[in-house]
């Protein structure tokens, strides 16, 4: 396997989501549909003359925003729990970066080897 596989493959894992953010994206995108559907059905109420109140309809619209903002405030600090110094994701990173480097050292000596010297 050559090294423009081996940088394919590890490119393919890279671009493959995490959960946590899946889930994040996943849980705005039904937010959004709650909050459009809720409108959406105040208009109706509105259209029809519904005289009564609607704080089932707001609460309805707003319980799940709030849900939601506390979803992302624990999505935040486990990302930066990862991120930094001494986390999961730092030292993963690094580690990956020094066997690169290190990578590409050994093949810059192979290829000093092979140039003719006349």
């Amino acid at each position: 396997m050559g090294k423009s596989e081996e940088k394919a493959k590890s490119k393919e894992e890279k671009k493959k989501k995490e959960f946590s953010k899946s889930l994040l994206v996943q849980e705005s995108v039904l937010i959004w549909v709650h909050t459009i559907a809720m409108i959406a059905l105040a208009y109706v109420c509105i259209i029809h003359e519904y005289l009564g109140e609607l704080p089932w309809l707001t609460a309805m619209t707003s319980l799940p925003w709030v849900a939601y903002g506390v979803s992302q405030g624990f999505y935040y600090n486990k990302a930066k729990a990862e991120n930094t110094k001494s986390g999961i994701k730092y030292e993963a990173t690094m580690a990956q970066l020094e066997a690169e480097l290190e990578d590409k050292c050994e093949y810059d000596e192979e290829e000093d080897e092979e140039i003719p010297l006349g």
